[in-house]
């Protein structure tokens, strides 16, 4: 959930060619890869001495990236933070802190070979035994990991030298590469995990380092002397919290703000040269999330809500049509047709049909917990269904709430319904492993738990066999729509408005900004 983008931009034929090196990873390959990770080689280059200042609707809420769900806090904590693998620009799995890797044991071990030459940056050195504990940390129940359910496979992790670190499997886990790459899975300093300063002061091992937290204000880094990259060309960045997206666009104008980051079409389009805006589809999808309690638990007055909203004119209202309306899996090779299931397009008849089932012919009442300060979409969305609702007697309303209030209240799960941004991959098992598979570490937001939904993600993951895996995936997609777990909307363009002073960003397809420590800025 969240405003901004994890796992962004991505096509069919990358997501395809991602899953498949992910795919034959577990079938026992060895893989390695040069040139796509971030970093790669302590080049130095031209730097500049002035900071680059983000503006964002949202702000940080929480600097330990183990536990962290708002997508701000991705995309600035993922400046200082990172995991063994990452994405590249065609989003396959490609190395990070570890150079390569390979499989054995019929897929049941992952050997990961680390970097030399790494320190975070309270300059103790990178080794296997910060990955060990890395991954001991995220397992532990206390910690609250938002990604733990990434690591349900993995038995133990051993250490046979200072930069080898053996992940060994209760079985093949085709999706476990993809979970690495998640920034809920960097690589913390061991000395940091025990000294429980994560929450705190930020110790990793990118291009940034933290400087300094003023809470919905600002989060600033600044340039790591340090990185075993190549340095980063801009002193320092500045994520600026401005209440609204307009107000943005206004400070682009006034030249305080070098880099936007936009959802809404209207205020992209207002803005002129010498501002450039770039606009990519992200993978992300907003959803109806749904709790299944009180009137919700009955599934028939889900398929009433589901059948009575018009996800197109959502999509128009929310973003002006700039995007498309998906299913659970918005796209890659196990892509969801976001035409088929129960009521893809607006049915009163059958929603009403299904109030009678429901008990409840005229209809109900629930309220849905939105953000427009984290979505900037939420409210055209919020009031679109309403209004759409009302026309076979559900009464929706809508609470509004800041930000930070909408993360606390959404893992807790206090809510009846939220409007949510969530985060989405080319696996499925990433994407709802955390949400409805065994152990799942966001269980209480997702509000719906059943037997037939684990055992479907769990023989999918453990599948070596794509037609399998594309089989199992399917009934799981199927079992989602057709019960109205939750009722998934659209996915949309994100908007980049760039200065001129800033020079040589370009927007990874992951949604990340660490192009930012390549740029120049005059």
């Amino acid at each position: 959930m969240g405003r901004r983008k994890l796992c962004g931009r991505i096509g069919i034929a990358a997501a395809v060619a991602g899953a498949s090196m992910a795919l034959a990873a577990c079938g026992g390959s060895s893989s390695s890869s040069s040139g796509s990770a971030s970093g790669g080689g302590g080049a130095t280059g031209a730097s500049s001495g002035k900071t680059v200042v983000v503006a964002d609707t949202s702000s940080v809420q929480k600097l330990n990236p183990i536990v962290m769900t708002n997508f701000l806090d991705f995309q600035a904590i993922g400046m200082i933070y990172q995991q063994l693998v990452t994405l590249n620009q065609s989003l396959q799995v490609a190395p990070q802190l570890a150079t390569s890797w390979h499989l054995g044991d019929g897929g049941k071990t992952v050997t990961f070979a680390l970097r030399h030459g790494v320190t975070f940056d309270d300059g103790s050195p990178f080794t296997s035994a910060d990955v060990k504990a890395t991954m001991q940390y995220i397992v532990k129940p206390s910690t609250g990991a938002a990604a733990a359910s990434y690591l349900a496979s993995v038995k133990s992790v051993s250490t046979p030298s200072k930069y080898t670190a053996v992940f060994h499997l209760s079985h093949p886990d085709s999706s476990l590469l993809y979970g690495l790459t998640s920034q809920n899975m960097s690589i913390l300093p061991a000395a940091a995990i025990k000294a429980n300063t994560l929450a705190t002061k930020p110790d990793g091992t990118g291009p940034y380092e933290y400087a300094s937290y003023s809470p919905n204000n600002s989060f600033t880094v600044k340039r790591n002397p340090h990185y075993w990259g190549p340095a980063p060309k801009i002193s320092g960045i500045e994520f600026k919290t401005i209440a609204d997206e307009q107000s943005i666009a206004s400070a682009m104008q006034a030249g305080t703000v070098q880099l936007g980051l936009l959802t809404q079409p209207q205020v992209a389009q207002q803005l002129s040269s010498p501002i450039t805006v770039d606009k990519a589809l992200n993978l992300n999808y907003r959803a109806l999330m749904i709790q299944s309690k009180g009137p919700l638990a009955n599934t028939d007055a889900r398929l009433a809500i589901q059948c009575a909203i018009d996800r197109r004119a959502v999509l128009q209202a929310a973003v002006l049509g700039g995007g498309k309306v998906v299913g659970p899996v918005p796209q890659g090779p196990f892509a969801t047709n976001p035409n088929a299931g129960t009521c893809a397009t607006q049915n009163l008849a059958q929603a009403k049909s299904y109030l009678a089932k429901a008990g409840d012919p005229h209809g109900f009442s629930f309220t849905v917990l939105t953000s427009q300060e984290l979505d900037g979409t939420s409210t055209a969305q919020a009031t679109t269904i309403q209004n759409q609702l009302s026309k076979v007697g559900i009464k929706m309303s809508i609470d509004n709430v800041a930000g930070s209030q909408y993360i606390q209240q959404w893992l807790k799960g206090k809510f009846q319904a939220a409007l949510a941004e969530n985060g989405a991959n080319p696996s499925p098992y990433i994407m709802y492993g955390r949400y409805f598979g065994a152990g799942a570490s966001l269980a209480v937001p997702a509000g719906y738990a059943s037997p037939t939904l684990k055992s479907l993600l769990a023989r999918a993951d453990q599948s070596n066999s794509q037609a399998t895996q594309s089989t199992l995936y399917r009934q799981f997609t199927n079992y989602l729509v057709n019960n109205a777990v939750w009722v998934w909307l659209f996915n949309a363009y994100d908007y980049y408005a760039t200065s001129s002073s800033l020079q040589g960003f370009a927007p990874l397809p992951s949604g990340q900004l660490t192009g930012l420590a390549t740029a120049t800025v005059s």
